[in-house]
């Protein structure tokens, strides 16, 4: 019976309890660790589609009003400025003084005196005997000689006394004189004499064919012609040369001081010649009594309301008597003209000024203001009122955006807005111009009252000639100084056109695509600034070479304000190398090809380069964005939306909701509050509709692994239960959701291909991939930590087995076996004599083990 106890040694039935492989067992799947993708719209991009919806609805407004704002400014600027008008009287004035033609036949008035007047003679010459007694004896020795000639003046005078006053023919020809053959000063009195005063009268070959003073039958003129001459010191002491040439070159010179002494007839002293000249011709040589003392200014009046005789007497005398001297610096022809078809004022002022080279040179212009209008003759003033109504709604806007922000304590994030600075900049500078126009409008109204009291002809006895010349003269300067102003209040009209214009840059700042176009411009300002310092170091370089190299032959580059035009036009295409080539082959050559290589090859190239790497970069960043028509269609289909959920509102009863509330209100703070949303982000989103989406795609790419809800509360998914509980309804909710769901689809798709993107792709299979070997070797390893416990159970058994044997062998070996039967084969006391080694080997065997930690636990395993 103690032998049953070895049938422990060759039994396996401790093995059934091994869980060893099965061939035939088939493996088990593997998990699938790749989380769910997220459906819906995170709470960022839903901060972003309702910031870009705000956005866009407050520039719709502002695009709508500044449309409006300009479109009516413009149309005040361009028909109360009369510049069509000013132009049509300009040129109509300017062609007609340009065609007069000066002549003595046209004034009436003889261009000489007797004694320069060429007549035929003839005179006697003897062959012996002396002189002859008379030039017509006929003696046989005596001969006459016939020429023409110049005779003394007393003499010259007796002959066309003697011819009934007429002169010799031919003795008064001249070739006709215009505005473009006058050359010299002499010139210029005689086309003035025989031109321009006759015309003006309205008299040719002294018979009056229309009402003096009438130009073009539409514009009168008032008081007469003005002859305004200004005149320098001369002496020899203004002449810039050395020493030793000044004493060569004897001829004075005109210096920066005024001459403001009598000269002329007038300066003699003498009493009988003052008195010989005539009355209108004795004040052209003193100076001018309207003009500032010290001037220098001289006046010759012409009184149109007197007879033309009067006028030519002046001109004539002034002529002769060398009124326009080496002294004289300007002459300005000028005449106070109103036309009562247009109302309108005109100044025509020539301008001669005889400049250093000696040369005429000659300008004319028509300076038109706006005369004051009768009441009935008075345009609308609706546009007035309706652009004050635009300006007085702006300052309420700007006010209540004051008063809000007042009450939140956040007054001073107001002044630090650029475009606040812009919104006051377009009221002060428009309220101000409304006042200087009104303020230009009451010096034209007492112009037209001075006009008005001035005597027609014919002029009674008791008119002073002085005082009537000092009158119509004033007026003349008057009109001139409301022309300036005039001219102030265009320049202003130009830049408050300009403040009104940087208004529409606020408003595209709520179109994505506009935006993308503002942001690149705001971004490339600083390269593009230090590109322009660059870019006019060279061009001044080009431009001041260019002025030396060709300025002495070509009137293109004569002046640096010249020379400048045409480099400018040479950059843009219009080349005139032939011409520089014909003054200088060598160095146009050069000139012209180190401009063409260094500012048009590199430099404009250089500024096409940064404005693209910009435009790049920032459409880059901010990925698609939608156009214009668009953005009109969505707020279309929002606009329908609205007025279904303010029907289904009124159809509740809810009169008030309907009328009054938004169904967005709260909504963007609400979603900034849960989001989390740090300040930076806020500014970001003021500052335009892609500020809050540049901001985040920053914030997100920070990271290259995707943002999760427990690290970022703005990546959490928006829910419609969150939404209500902001402060909207369901159905606002519902439908904010699938339009933001619309908005992202467009992001998701571009996003798809991003660099970024594929990066966090690879971070996400390399994450899973390392989660799947973390599962993996947890499963080898506890696999194995089991197969050891198990093994370690088999092993106990078959040590307890062993020693439950070698116990029974250790009983057997004391009390022996009691048989009748032969000893077995092989159990003849052999398996007794080997026993007790055996069990000493067993021994250090299991104490090995032990030694070894096998039977302790399971032993670490790692990887």
């Amino acid at each position: 019976d103690d032998l049953g106890d070895l049938g422990d040694l060759g039994d396996d039935a401790g093995l059934d309890d091994l869980d060893l492989p099965v061939e035939d067992e088939e493996p088990k799947e593997e998990e699938d660790f790749e989380p769910p993708p997220q459906q819906g719209v995170t709470r960022l991009q839903m901060l972003e589609y309702m910031t870009g919806r705000d956005w866009w609805a407050s520039a719709q407004y502002r695009l709508f009003f500044t449309v409006a704002l300009w479109m009516l400014f413009a149309s005040l600027a361009i028909n109360r400025s009369g510049v069509t008008t000013a132009y049509s009287i300009k040129t109509g004035l300017t062609n007609y003084i340009e065609q007069m033609i000066a002549h003595p036949r046209v004034s009436g008035v003889n261009l000489r005196t007797p004694g320069e007047s060429s007549m035929s003679c003839r005179c006697g010459c003897r062959h012996i005997g002396g002189f002859p007694d008379e030039t017509c004896q006929d003696d046989g020795q005596t001969e006459a000689f016939h020429f023409y000639g110049k005779l003394p003046e007393d003499l010259a005078a007796g002959i066309i006394g003697a011819n009934g006053g007429l002169y010799p023919e031919g003795s008064q020809d001249m070739r006709p004189l215009t505005w473009e053959k006058i050359s010299t000063p002499q010139e210029v009195l005689i086309w003035l004499e025989h031109g321009l005063l006759p015309d003006i009268w309205g008299t040719v070959a002294g018979k009056v064919i229309r009402r003096p003073g009438l130009v073009l039958n539409r514009n009168l003129v008032i008081g007469g012609v003005r002859a305004r001459q200004t005149r320098a010191d001369l002496n020899a002491s203004h002449c810039h040369l050395r020493y030793g040439l000044e004493e060569w070159y004897t001829i004075s010179c005109r210096g920066d001081e005024t001459d403001t002494e009598t000269f002329g007839p007038a300066a003699t002293g003498n009493l009988t010649e003052l008195m010989a000249i005539p009355e209108g011709s004795r004040a052209a040589f003193t100076p001018s009594r309207t003009a500032p003392a010290g001037s220098g200014i001289f006046d010759a009046l012409f009184d149109v309301e007197r007879p033309l005789a009067d006028a030519l007497e002046t001109a004539t005398y002034i002529r002769r008597h060398d009124w326009l001297t080496l002294s004289t610096q300007t002459l300005e022809l000028q005449a106070l003209m109103v036309n009562a078809e247009c109302a309108n004022f005109a100044v025509l002022s020539i301008e001669l000024k005889f400049d250093f080279d000696g040369k005429l040179h000659k300008d004319m212009h028509v300076r038109v203001i706006d005369a004051a209008r009768s009441a009935e003759a008075s345009r609308s003033s609706l546009p007035e009122i309706l652009w004050v109504v635009l300006i007085a709604e702006l300052v309420c806007e700007e006010l209540w955006q004051i008063f809000w922000l007042i009450r939140a304590g956040e007054i001073k994030k107001y002044f630090r807005d650029f475009w606040n600075i812009v919104d006051w900049t377009s009221v002060l500078v428009g309220m101000s111009l409304a006042v200087y126009t009104f303020w230009i409008g009451s010096q034209v109204e007492l112009l037209s009252q001075t006009v008005s009291a001035f005597p027609v002809s014919p002029l009674s006895s008791d008119v002073v000639a002085e005082d009537y010349q000092d009158q119509w003269s004033t007026a003349i300067d008057d009109a001139l100084y409301i022309y300036d102003l005039t001219i102030y209040r265009q320049l202003c009209l130009f830049w408050y056109a300009s403040i009104v214009t940087v208004r529409f840059l606020k408003a595209f700042f709520g179109q994505a695509k506009l935006a993308l176009l503002q942001l690149t411009l705001t971004e490339g300002f600083w390269d593009v600034l230090h590109f322009l310092i660059m870019f006019l170091v060279l061009f001044n370089n080009f431009a001041v070479g260019g002025k030396i190299l060709f300025g002495t032959e070509s009137i293109d580059w004569s002046t640096y304000p010249n020379a400048v035009s045409t480099s400018v036009l040479i950059l843009m295409g219009s080349p005139k190398f032939d011409q520089l080539y014909a003054i200088a082959p060598v160095s146009a050559t050069l000139w012209y090809w180190m401009f063409l290589v260094i500012m048009v090859f590199l430099m404009m190239n250089l500024l096409i380069v940064i404005i693209s790497e910009y435009f790049y970069q920032t459409r880059r960043n901010t990925g698609d964005t939608k156009g214009i028509l668009s953005d009109i269609k969505l707020s279309w289909k929002d606009f329908l939306w609205r007025l279904d959920w303010r029907r289904d509102k009124f159809s509740e009863g809810e009169y008030k909701e309907c009328f009054m509330s938004n169904p967005y209100a709260d909504l963007i703070e609400g979603l900034m509050e849960n989001a989390e949303v740090d300040d930076e982000m806020e500014k970001a989103a003021d500052s335009s509709v892609l500020g809050f989406r540049l901001k985040r795609k920053q914030q997100e790419d920070l990271s290259i692994e995707e943002q999760t809800p427990e690290t970022n509360p703005g990546v959490a998914l928006v829910t419609s239960l969150e939404l209500r509980k902001i402060g909207c309804d369901a159905l606002t909710a519902e439908h904010l959701l699938e339009e933001s769901q619309l908005f992202t689809q467009s992001e998701k798709e571009s996003a798809q291909g991003s660099q970024l993107t594929q990066v966090r792709e690879f971070v996400g299979l390399l994450k899973k991939s390392k989660e799947m070997l973390d599962h993996h070797c947890s499963q080898l390893e506890d696999g194995i930590i089991e197969d050891q416990e198990e093994l370690e159970e088999c092993l106990e058994r078959l040590r307890d087995s062993m020693e439950n044997a070698f116990d029974g062998f250790h009983d057997l070996g004391e009390t022996g076996v009691d048989s009748l039967a032969p000893p077995a084969l092989g159990q003849g006391g052999e398996m007794k004599q080997r026993l007790p080694a055996t069990m000493a080997n067993t021994m250090r065997t299991d104490a090995m083990l032990r030694s070894t930690g096998f039977g302790e636990g399971p032993p670490a395993i790692g990887y």
